[in-house]
């Protein structure tokens, strides 16, 4: 080990002054940035602030929640929509595929749509689950879910229909709390993940009604 650190140490102090320095605050700068990306979404979410985003044609037009899409434009509008079931949360920017599977592996292809709960064609309690940070955080991640309060609006595309709600209730539980996946006697959508952030010590839950436009 000796003589292996010793030419390494000569080297070091042959180079420049000038160049040494440089070589330090590099090292340092990359290891900022590398120790930084985790936390990039939501750092970049509150320095810009950025508007809520609508990848979709949305029958809230008119509502204070959207701008108003001009009447002779919704037939092209529902051209647009998307062809599979999708979770959009324009607040944070959220636009993913809701998939179907027997197990969490799902969580790995999109928003999963927990197996036992209900749809929101059906009513009842519609349950959707995602992770909260896989590889780099996006809008196919739940990963600024914290960032929602009660008012925000969420939209469902389930089987070409568009199911809007809006934010009642926002809460924090144990993992075990498997009454968030009950059944209820009116529609509701629920939708959970890991907090805090990078753990799986608990849940964040929000818990949304129906718009009826």
């Amino acid at each position: 080990m000796r003589k292996q650190a010793a030419p390494l140490s000569r080297w070091w102090w042959r180079i420049s002054k000038k160049t040494r320095i440089a070589l330090s605050v590099t090292s340092i700068i990359v290891g900022i940035v590398i120790l930084a990306i985790p936390f990039s979404p939501w750092i970049l979410y509150h320095t810009f602030k950025p508007s809520p985003v609508y990848p979709y044609p949305t029958k809230l037009s008119g509502t204070p929640y959207l701008p108003t899409i001009p009447d002779q434009q919704e037939q092209q509008a529902a051209q647009q929509l998307p062809k599979g079931n999708r979770l959009v949360i324009p607040k944070i920017g959220v636009n993913v595929e809701i998939v179907e599977g027997k197990d969490e592996r799902a969580l790995y292809r999109g928003i999963w749509h927990y197996p036992t709960t209900s749809t929101p064609d059906r009513g009842g309690n519609t349950v959707l689950t995602g992770h909260r940070f896989q590889y780099l955080a996006g809008p196919r991640t739940l990963y600024l879910l914290d960032q929602m309060r009660v008012g925000n609006v969420i939209i469902v595309y389930w089987k070409g229909t568009e199911y809007d709600y809006v934010v009642r209730e926002r809460k924090i539980v144990n993992p075990n709390a498997v009454e968030v996946l009950d059944s209820t006697p009116n529609a509701q959508l629920t939708i959970f993940t890991c907090t805090p952030l990078f753990t799986t010590k608990q849940r964040l839950v929000l818990i949304a009604d129906p718009i009826n436009t």
